[in-house]
């Protein structure tokens, strides 16, 4: 049998098995249908079996609570190395990773101990160092993810693992508020560790088992510099590296550095386009008619992280599974004609964020694409009376 029809037939009995499992068939009687043909499985045709399932029409939410079952049937102890142990940006994940099991393994315990409001009061604080894994979130999904999804169709489905890490976050939070409350029977906290430990210890098996291996196979040397580089743009969790870098983003694209703009209302040196564009008060991104990233600019205090990677991105995967029913609606209402603009607005921590779509239409009227923009408006919100332009140094 050759290997592509051998890794059809690999792909067939995982689907099959994942639907199963989806069903809530008999976990034993289900495994030993399938183990056979598990063997030589690879971790980029675990992703495309997922694919299939999630064209299938199934919840996102619904296949994330398989994914940890799944890799435990398939990823065997015996035939698996760490790739790339010398990689920067791998090291900097890796080491975050260890700090954050460090971290649950102090937690563990503090569980067994006697129940005390003190005992509650530590947990509280152990728990508040997890919300730091968030740094390490976002350099996957703004600069592993979209590197990957440019390579193979199949890694569509990483949107997953985002659902995963942001089902963590929200576990996390719970988990906070529950410990944090004097009141909560003893039952619910046990729970919610349970859920806790579930979802952030689960993680770095993941990682390993299905998104580094998968780099491994598909990116050249020239992806993984271009990630390094990219990745020193962001804070790491844990304070892993202390330094953050100034990326100069001109230099990771080729563009026209002569030339110039020029429209019915003026014109200007692409050079100074550039300023302009990343010194606007706001984040914006183009997105094509084609729901595919065309631009972001780069200004000097970004609201939400964005790298070069996700350029040519499909829109879809560059927002959260549980908000992509919403961006789709919104842009079907542009392409249709019947919207032209939807805006809403998000607290995150102390700050209120104004969030708008605009539809973007060519002198025809026809649809090209859509303009997101978001705003800090915290500052904004707080403006009263007049303050004039003698008043511009108070």
């Amino acid at each position: 049998m050759q290997k592509s029809e051998a890794s059809e037939k690999r792909i067939a009995n995982l689907v099959s098995y994942i639907e199963c499992l989806l069903r809530e068939e008999n976990v034993r009687e289900s495994y030993q249908r399938h183990f056979e043909e598990f063997a030589g499985l690879e971790s980029l045709e675990v992703f495309q079996a997922f694919r299939q399932i999630l064209d299938q029409g199934y919840d996102p939410d619904q296949v994330i609570t398989e994914v940890s079952r799944v890799i435990l049937a398939t990823q065997r102890e015996d035939d698996f190395e760490e790739v790339r142990p010398e990689d920067p940006f791998l090291q900097e994940l890796r080491a975050e990773n260890q700090t954050m099991m460090d971290l649950l393994a102090g937690l563990r315990p503090l569980f067994r101990q006697e129940r005390t409001p003190e005992r509650d009061q530590k947990i509280v604080a152990a728990m508040q160092g997890l919300r730091q894994v968030r740094a390490h979130f976002v350099r996957l999904q703004n600069i592993f993810f979209p590197t990957l999804e440019h390579k193979h169709h199949a890694l569509s489905g990483l949107t997953l693992l985002w659902a995963w890490q942001d089902q963590a976050e929200t576990v996390l939070e719970q988990s906070l508020a529950t410990f944090a409350d004097p009141k909560m029977p003893t039952e619910q906290l046990n729970r919610m560790a349970g859920e806790l430990f579930g979802s952030y210890a689960s993680l770095p098996f993941k990682e390993e088992r299905l998104l580094y291996t998968a780099a491994d196979k598909l990116l050249d040397e020239t992806d993984w510099e271009a990630m390094y580089q990219q990745s020193r743009a962001y804070p790491t969790a844990f304070d892993i590296r202390q330094e953050v870098a100034e990326i100069d983003f001109s230099q990771l694209k080729d563009a026209a550095a002569q030339g110039c703009f020029s429209s019915g209302t003026g014109s200007m040196s692409f050079e100074q386009l550039n300023l302009v564009l990343n010194n606007l008060p706001v984040d914006f991104t183009v997105v094509d008619e084609n729901n595919r990233v065309l631009y972001f600019n780069n200004p000097p205090y970004r609201i939400f992280p964005r790298s070069p990677a996700v350029v040519g991105r499909e829109v879809k995967n560059c927002h959260p599974p549980r908000s992509l029913d919403k961006v789709d609606e919104i842009i079907d209402a542009f392409r249709q004609g019947r919207q032209n603009h939807a805006r809403f607005w998000i607290s995150v921590k102390d700050k209120k964020l104004l969030i708008e779509y605009f539809a973007l239409r060519d002198a025809e009227g026809k649809y090209r694409g859509v303009l997101e923009v978001s705003q800090d408006i915290t500052d904004l919100q707080s403006l009263q009376g007049d303050r004039r332009l003698t008043e511009w140094q108070e």
